[in-house]
């Protein structure tokens, strides 16, 4: 991404927040930094196209029945136990 021209943010800025703008998990200030800058770089806008795309067709291959109780409630166990050790040592 990026092409190498100067912008009011630098392209390497705009890839370490395109994800987190993508999920809408990204705070105000940098969220219009980054849609200014996908507004005035075509290839960071390509790409960050491309990215939406992606997330949007795992998102399609993801809507398959609900996990079931008992593998939810084993895959939180055993995060929690991971994380109990892991702060235990």
């Amino acid at each position: 991404m990026g092409c190498g021209n100067a912008h009011g943010t630098p392209c390497a800025e705009v890839r370490a927040f395109v994800y987190v703008y993508l999920d809408g998990e990204i705070d105000e200030a940098h969220r219009v930094e980054v849609w200014a800058h996908l507004q005035e770089c075509h290839p960071c806008a390509q790409e960050y196209s491309a990215e939406e795309m992606l997330k949007a067709r795992v998102g399609q291959s993801c809507r398959c029945d609900p996990t079931p109780a008992h593998l939810r409630t084993r895959i939180i166990s055993e995060i929690q136990r991971i994380s109990i050790t892991y702060r235990s040592q």
